[in-house]
């Protein structure tokens, strides 16, 4: 059967658009998409009156990412990934003899399973440096305590997440334990355990009242041990070795620059 021509190019005219519209769509259903599971947002984080910003990148409740903006430059901060973001508290100090503040940075994260980090930042401004260094952090018995210490504003009370294990003896850990207590402080070396003899008498009169109701015999010994070291460190006496050992602080990363 014989077709007019102008008859066939309008047939194939209107078909022509209807076929593209259909690889279109087939093409765009069948492209592989990225697997997002979740919003991705950021949160900044900056101490007042210091040059310092914390970028926390979140998907799904947790850091995906983390990074720091220094006078030194911008450095990755890989030991809070997988982590949530839980509260942060600054502490002043003067370090150093150039009449400016200098700072000791607290951040504190924890992940689902309960296991936390401390980030700390500090920074020193005669010769600018800036220290970043991390400590484990989990509840112990310590948290439930309803009172309040009084610490110098330049202190940090940090709660270890074990007991020291004095003579070699098992270390204890949890919310039913009593841990380490250090005294912080900001350094022209960076972060440092620095007894306070006054606090160390706050926290001998709080072990010393806590304790009362252990009833598992070697926690029970070790609570004793740690009074006594409270005690002592009340009296400005030094450390024991087992306290020393028992500081799980990390230093990750000196910044230096010029004025």
């Amino acid at each position: 059967m014989d077709i007019n021509k102008d008859k066939f190019k309008k047939i194939l005219k209107s078909l022509c658009v209807p076929i593209f519209v259909i690889i279109i769509v087939l093409t765009i259903h069948y492209i592989p998409t990225p697997n997002v599971k979740g919003d991705i947002n950021i949160r900044t984080i900056r101490p007042a009156h210091f040059p310092i910003i914390l970028a926390l990148e979140h998907r799904d409740g947790q850091i995906d990412s983390a990074w720091i903006r220094t006078p030194a430059g911008v450095r990755e901060i890989p030991d809070v990934i997988g982590t949530s973001f839980i509260g942060d508290r600054t502490y002043i100090s003067d370090i150093d003899d150039d009449n400016q503040k200098d700072l000791m940075w607290r951040l504190s994260f924890m992940n689902f399973e309960g296991e936390g980090i401390h980030l700390w930042i500090g920074m020193v401004t005669e010769n600018p440096q800036i220290f970043i260094a991390t400590t484990p952090y989990e509840f112990t018995r310590w948290d439930a305590l309803p009172a309040k210490l009084s610490v110098p504003k330049d202190t940090a009370v940090y709660i270890a997440p074990t007991s020291p294990g004095y003579m070699g003896k098992k270390k204890y850990s949890g919310v039913e334990s009593y841990t380490f207590v250090y005294t912080m402080k900001m350094t022209e070396n960076g972060l440092s355990f620095v007894p306070v003899p006054s606090v160390y008498n706050q926290l001998a009169t709080l072990l010393k009242t806590g304790m009362r109701g252990e009833t598992v015999k070697e926690k029970r010994i070790e609570n004793i041990q740690l009074l006594t070291e409270f005690n002592s460190l009340a009296n400005a006496a030094p450390p024991s070795t087992e306290a020393l050992l028992n500081m799980q602080i990390k230093k990750q990363n000196t910044l230096y620059w010029k004025k």
